[in-house]
């Protein structure tokens, strides 16, 4: 018998990953890391297609004509979304901006010192998440070139569980108030 998960579970299944990683790392490494998703998430949904043109296309005919002193007097080819060259660059591009995020934060910031840190950590680490797992299943969803053994969620089921994502935030924002409150309450031990 065969288990598979449906395209609900499977989204739930990533923004709880993404919420254990960043619980785990801290608000200030996930701030961090989340301005690198958000980067590269919106460089590639505007420029993906211009990326892979440059790549494929622009940079090996300039280098062409830096080596032999020679252009071409016929017009460069024209790309479409469908060519395989632009998904493998749109993942390339993709791929290293989030781990460029993830280096940076670990470098930069901070371990997380205290439970409010930690759990605030969840609230950048659940967008970074939901625009990872929008990114991928717009760019992705479209080509046979990547395919997944899972039901990867649609755009409308995505864009339809973004009240449980707000809901998730004020709930760890509550929760870390909470931990932070108790905190300062608690008596002061004396030596």
């Amino acid at each position: 018998m065969a288990w598979q998960l449906s395209a609900p579970q499977c989204f739930f299944l990533a923004i709880i990953a993404f919420g254990v990683v960043g619980f785990q790392r801290g608000w200030r490494r996930e701030i961090i890391s989340l301005a690198f998703t958000l980067t590269g998430t919106l460089f590639l949904v505007f420029g993906s297609l211009g990326l892979a043109q440059f790549v494929f296309i622009n940079l090996p005919r300039a280098a062409q004509a830096l080596l032999s002193g020679t252009t071409t007097g016929t017009p460069p080819p024209a790309m479409t979304l469908s060519d395989p060259r632009v998904a493998i660059s749109t993942g390339i591009a993709f791929i290293t901006f989030i781990g460029l995020g993830y280096l940076i934060s670990m470098r930069v910031a901070p371990k997380a010192a205290n439970a409010t840190e930690r759990i605030l950590g969840v609230i950048p680490a659940v967008i970074s998440g939901y625009a990872i797992l929008t990114f991928i299943t717009a760019a992705f969803g479209k080509t046979a070139l990547f395919s997944v053994g899972v039901n990867t969620p649609n755009q409308s089921l995505i864009g339809s569980y973004l009240l449980v994502i707000f809901i998730v935030v004020v709930v760890a924002v509550i929760v870390a108030l909470i931990a932070a409150s108790s905190k300062k309450k608690a008596p002061a031990k004396k030596p």
